[in-house]
């Protein structure tokens, strides 16, 4: 018997993380690692005395598998308080791992073998391998990755035969926050298709003045039909405590509960005390938050401006694009990794985020053909400002 006959045909189409990959290339000499989204923002103290004392406190035995109640009620607060989104907490909502696993759950909970799921690209790199784990056909929708344009009548076209529709906002790997408008042009055609949105808002309190996040759940009739999925890690500098949440619907939110509930009984039961602090912080902190990567965005967009390289605007999250499509790179990862070996910065190779560059159903090899590479602009203004450095030699 051969590998291929024991294992998941689904998962011989999924790669490791290329994002993960670059990190491990960091490891490896003095190389800066602009790849991996880890944020150089400091956690609030408080958030931090609360997590000790939790500690300290022996809050160490699993919490209720949906989250600590407590929590729950409090994120409950905060989403009606922020974003104008009303879901109950006892019913609605359920504490994860993570954005990464609400996404895996809500797609195996909603998706049966043969259902058609509606991913525009670039896509981030999760939301495909969980398609197929669930046997779902994937339908591609293009956006451009240096303008955010996309094409109505082609989401028309393949939501007519999906599903579920999965939708990031602010966008990794680029940056786009969705406008009210668009978001009215989605929601009418959901409507129109009876099709189940799924979105991923990680980078909702990391956007540009003016570009303000709008939740899709509060557009038209669409917090029927949709599962808000976000993160606590990027937004209070936790990435490594893995507590993330999903909200919708009861009648939908029962079935992603039951995935969760074996996929991981709970999340980190002393980080979820912790972030109930996290939840209370003044509207100020989220304000210094979204100025503070703004700054470095302009800073580091110039600097690498200057140094002759051609970069997107993105409006939200803390990555941006360098376009790469004047270099004519047959191979964007073995030229990311001699990047990384040869001057020192770390990013993440387009090919990794487009459907076309990803290990295909019809055995044929993928196409890493460059168009951009990703870097991010988490890291300290002292870091970045050596990343330039090293690009511009």
């Amino acid at each position: 018997m051969t590998q291929d006959d024991r294992i998941n045909p689904a998962v011989n189409l999924m790669d490791e993380s290329v994002i993960r990959e670059m990190t491990r290339v960091s490891e490896t000499s003095d190389i800066v690692n602009l790849a991996q989204g880890f944020p150089e923002y400091p956690v609030p103290q408080s958030v931090l005395e609360a997590a000790r004392e939790a500690l300290s406190e022996g809050r160490n035995r699993y919490t209720r598998t949906w989250g600590d109640p407590a929590l729950r009620r409090d994120l409950a607060e905060h989403l009606e308080r922020h974003w104008s989104l009303r879901y109950d907490p006892e019913e609605e909502i359920v504490i994860t791992c993570g954005a990464s696993e609400a996404i895996m759950a809500s797609l195996l909970a909603l998706l049966s073998p043969g259902d058609g799921i509606v991913i525009p690209e670039p896509i981030y790199e999760n939301y495909l391998p969980g398609s197929r784990l669930s046997q779902a056909r994937p339908a591609i929708l293009p956006v451009d990755p240096f303008t955010g344009e996309w094409d109505a009548d082609a989401l028309d076209r393949a939501l007519d035969s999906a599903r579920v529709m999965i939708l990031n906002t602010p966008a990794n790997p680029i940056g786009k926050v969705w406008s009210a408008g668009e978001l009215e042009t989605v929601a009418e055609l959901l409507e129109k298709h009876d099709v189940t949105l799924i979105t991923d808002e990680t980078y909702a309190w990391i956007t540009s003045p003016g570009a303000r996040h709008v939740p899709p759940a509060t557009v038209r009739d669409l917090w029927r039909r949709t599962v808000t999925i976000s993160s606590f890690s990027k937004t209070y500098a936790v990435t490594g405590w893995r507590v993330g949440f999903a909200a919708a619907p009861e009648p939908i939110m029962a079935g992603i509960r039951k995935v969760h509930d074996f996929l991981t009984v709970c999340a980190p039961a002393p980080f979820q005390h912790a972030l109930r602090t996290a939840l209370n912080l003044p509207i100020d902190y989220y304000r210094e938050l979204a100025a503070a990567y703004r700054d470095r965005y302009e800073r580091f967009s110039a600097g690498l401006r200057e140094a002759g390289y051609r970069v997107n605007r993105p409006d939200g999250t803390y990555f941006l694009l360098v376009d790469i499509r004047h270099l004519e790179v047959p191979d964007d990862r073995r030229w990311a990794i001699d990047l990384a070996r040869e001057k020192g910065v770390a990013g993440v190779p387009g090919s990794a985020f487009l459907y076309a560059g990803l290990p295909r159903s019809d055995g044929k090899p993928p196409d890493r053909r460059g168009i951009f590479l990703r870097l991010s602009f988490g890291k300290g203004p002292e870091l970045l400002e050596r990343a330039v450095e090293r690009l511009r030699a």
